[in-house]
């Protein structure tokens, strides 16, 4: 039971973090999806959503906090 709710805490905050970046929040997204990571790392690292939010994020200059290391831990950079 408690797997059904990190995953679904995860889906959640890949919620949260697309909203937060159609926003133009790039730190609010990077921060869902950092929280999204510690409770749920299979829907992290496992959704094309998640990937997608990762890639827009990366490329942000400055990217925000813990972005690279997602990128990392997704296969989109090395």
């Amino acid at each position: 039971m408690a797997a059904v709710a990190g995953r679904d805490r995860g889906a959640y905050l890949l919620d949260a973090a697309r909203i937060y970046l159609h926003a133009g929040d790039a730190r609010g997204a990077a921060r869902a999806l950092v929280d999204a990571d510690s409770v749920a790392p299979a829907e992290v690292r496992g959704r094309p959503l998640a990937r997608t939010l990762i890639g827009d994020l990366a490329r942000a200059k400055p990217a925000p906090a813990g972005v690279a290391r997602l990128a990392t831990l997704v296969g989109l950079i090395r």
